[in-house]
């Protein structure tokens, strides 16, 4: 049959990308299936917002180092012993 012939393995550029995402079996194990899918996506979306927050977060650390309320603590002053 000719329309099994006609396949693009090895001719393509990201060859390499789809023969490693093939080898991992994702696609049937989560994307195959649509609830699975929608799971993965929210689940996926949750975990990595969370950390794309905690690096920003973690930049805006080390940019503003010394200059930001956590880095000054107070520091009481001696206590009088007057008293």
């Amino acid at each position: 049959e000719k329309w099994n012939a006609n396949h693009r393995e090895g001719k393509d550029s990201l060859d390499w990308f789809f023969r490693a995402f093939n080898s991992t079996g994702i696609y049937e194990v989560v994307l195959k299936s649509s609830p699975r899918f929608y799971g993965f996506m929210v689940c996926g979306g949750v975990v990595g917002s969370y950390y794309w927050s905690r690096m920003w977060d973690h930049y805006w650390n080390y940019i503003n180092q010394g200059k930001l309320y956590r880095h000054n603590p107070y520091v009481y002053p001696p206590a009088d012993d007057d008293e």
